[in-house]
């Protein structure tokens, strides 16, 4: 077996597996993480209505992802960094490459997701993970070199951060249909809680 390559301190959670069709390691993030690496190693996640921002360093060569599912809480809940959100998620992102030796002057970025999967949810939540996204990245100044955003489909995103090479597959109805699921599931979790009774969906 391969060895893994080294992990950056606080990211040895995230699995990490050899893909020989691709002759690399994969680091696979799941909603709310994040990854960021220096390594020879791509970074995948799977998206719906999620927004899975790929950011690098293009001169020191380190970068990574994040994927987040609602651009922020409720404004009385922002004790908290749940990386679920996006704009906790975007700060760890940019704070863990600048910290690990990259430098904001050199960031740039691609943008994924952003979809409407479930088509019984009325509150267009990618549109609004894509709307607070574009905006953030704006403020901050960090260009947006590719966008692939807004699909009705499940995607598969791959991004390569030493290189900057970014590619997406479009997955089959049974992706999709669990990605409806887990979307309703976790808009479900959160409907009780009145601080978030501006979401509108089913």
């Amino acid at each position: 077996m391969i060895s893994l390559p080294p992990a950056l301190p606080k990211f040895e959670k995230i699995k990490r597996y050899w893909d020989p069709t691709k002759d690399v390691h994969i680091a696979q993030i799941l909603p709310g993480e994040v990854y960021v690496t220096r390594e020879h190693e791509i970074v995948s996640t799977l998206l719906g209505s999620c927004i899975a921002v790929c950011m690098r360093d293009k001169i020191n060569r380190i970068g990574g992802m994040n994927h987040f599912k609602l651009p922020m809480p409720a404004e009385n809940d922002l004790s908290t960094d749940n990386t679920n959100y996006g704009i906790f998620a975007m700060e760890l992102l940019i704070n863990a490459i600048l910290k690990n030796g990259g430098n904001k002057a050199y960031l740039e970025c691609t943008v994924f997701g952003g979809g409407n999967v479930a088509s019984t949810i009325t509150s267009d939540i990618g549109g609004k993970n894509l709307k607070f996204v574009l905006n953030f990245l704006k403020n901050e100044a960090i260009p947006i070199i590719r966008q692939d955003t807004g699909h009705n489909m499940a995607q598969q995103v791959y991004y390569h951060p030493r290189s900057g090479d970014t590619f997406s597959v479009i997955k089959q109805n049974s992706t999709l249909t669990k990605i409806k699921k887990a979307e309703k599931r976790y808009l479900a979790s959160i409907a009780s809680d009145s601080n978030n009774a501006t979401i509108e969906f089913f």
